[in-house]
């Protein structure tokens, strides 16, 4: 298999992943649709960018 092949399949798995989180997390829909966005239209980053801001999302949720 391709290395490029290897690089699609684990962006797929970390936006499914981050998908998954967001429906699971505890957050208004509005910002889900917001982050499901970025997902989609940044789909390298936008799971990057959604895992590492994770903490502060949750945190700010009580």
């Amino acid at each position: 298999m391709s290395f490029w092949l290897y690089i699609a399949l684990f962006a797929a798995a970390v936006a499914v992943y981050a998908m998954v989180d967001i429906l699971m997390t505890q957050i208004s829909y509005n910002k889900k649709m917001v982050w499901f966005a970025v997902i989609v239209l940044l789909p390298i980053i936008g799971p990057m960018i959604y895992l590492f801001k994770k903490k502060s999302i949750a945190g700010k949720v009580s």
